[in-house]
């Protein structure tokens, strides 16, 4: 009887354990399969654009493109930024490979340059937007833009849209990209609200997710 109750006791646990490694099994597949959707590529110094990355872009607004599957989210955002009584201006969205050459090429800090194939403008999914008020200065993509009443309300509420603030103030030590609080970029919802409320850069959540 005694060997009867040990033998029902191992089988019990080795099933628990199998149900476990399954679990574990079907968890890192879910991740997997996640990390590969398209609004979380990651594009920076170390990872190239894909080159079958496929990108279908349409007009935002004002002759900027971006990815037709972010349109909609990108449009919600600005019109209630607006709407709410401020006054953001695009300035950058989807770049062809060739513009990302030209401006790598003439810019004269080349360590504030994306080289062409590492640039998140090439995947369509980023857009760099101002406030209206700082189009008259020398140059608005300086820190400075953080405190215009625009930038102010899309950094609070730009996760509301699946958009995160891609190169945050004390990380450029891991995205090696200066503070840019101009430069957005969509992740999807779920995604952006877990990022931005746990004050993560993109490559920070993307290794969490790994481990």
């Amino acid at each position: 009887e005694a060997k009867r109750i040990e033998e029902e006791e191992a089988k019990k646990e080795a099933e628990e354990e199998a149900a476990k490694q399954a679990e574990e099994e079907a968890r890192l597949e879910k991740i997997a399969e996640e990390k590969a959707q398209w609004y979380l590529i990651l594009v920076n110094n170390q990872n190239a654009m894909p080159d079958d990355f496929d990108i279908e872009t349409v007009e935002v607004e004002d002759g900027y493109y971006i990815d037709a599957r972010v349109k909609d989210a990108l449009q919600e955002m600005l019109a209630d930024c607006r709407a709410a009584g401020y006054s953001p201006r695009l300035i950058s969205t989807f770049r062809t490979r060739a513009t990302q050459q030209y401006l790598y090429d003439h810019t004269a800090n080349k360590a504030d340059t994306a080289v062409p194939g590492h640039s998140e403008h090439e995947c369509g999914l980023a857009a760099d937007i101002i406030d209206a008020g700082s189009l008259g200065w020398s140059d608005p993509l300086i820190d400075a833009q953080e405190d215009m009443p625009a930038q102010i309300w899309l950094m609070e509420h730009c996760q509301d849209y699946g958009f995160i603030l891609r190169y945050p103030k004390d990380k450029e030590d891991i995205t090696e990209i200066i503070y840019e609080p101009w430069h957005y970029r969509y992740v999807g919802k779920e995604h952006a609200a877990l990022i931005m409320s746990n004050g993560l850069c993109l490559e920070e959540y993307i290794k969490n997710m790994q481990d």
